[in-house]
């Protein structure tokens, strides 16, 4: 089994999503359920599912993404997955380093750069979106030119 936190820069179609994490794992896209919170209707047998929520600020979408345990071989780890969604999105993917810092995780780009990343919680926009600001990067990272170049003491081992 496998579970997937992502954030993404762009907004991707939930037909994109499910194209694109179909093909991270080894299914058909038949095989992904994505849906917003809002959706009324989601099909519990798929083997993979895909929460997608809208975000403000930086970053566009939140993912969470559970793979069943059934699958074989075995998806990808988080990183990997990441870096495959970035090169097949064209956008840049983030997923949180393990066991540091919430603020801390780490960024692919679509030409696979992986660099550390300092993402911060604001309030939630007008129309009750998280708003997110990628503060940091360890390398520049084009889709996120606001952000700071500089040393992550913070973003952990993993990646």
């Amino acid at each position: 089994m496998a579970d997937y936190t992502f954030l993404t820069v762009h907004r991707c179609s939930p037909d994109a999503m499910a194209a694109a994490l179909a093909a991270v794992v080894g299914v058909t896209a038949a095989e992904v359920d994505v849906a917003d919170d809002s959706d009324g209707h989601r099909d519990w047998a798929a083997v993979v599912l895909c929460d997608r929520m809208s975000l403000a600020g930086d970053l566009a979408l939140s993912w969470e993404v559970h793979v069943s345990a059934d699958l074989v071989p075995a998806p990808p780890a988080e990183a990997e997955a990441a870096l495959r969604l970035a090169a097949r999105l064209g956008t840049t993917v983030l997923h949180p380093a393990d066991g540091v810092r919430p603020s801390a995780y780490w960024a692919a780009t679509p030409d696979g750069i992986r660099t550390r990343a300092r993402v911060l919680d604001g309030d939630t926009g007008g129309d009750d979106r998280p708003v997110l600001t990628v503060d940091a990067v360890e390398k520049p990272v084009g889709q996120l030119p606001r952000a700071r170049v500089e040393r992550i003491l913070e973003a952990g081992r993993d990646g």
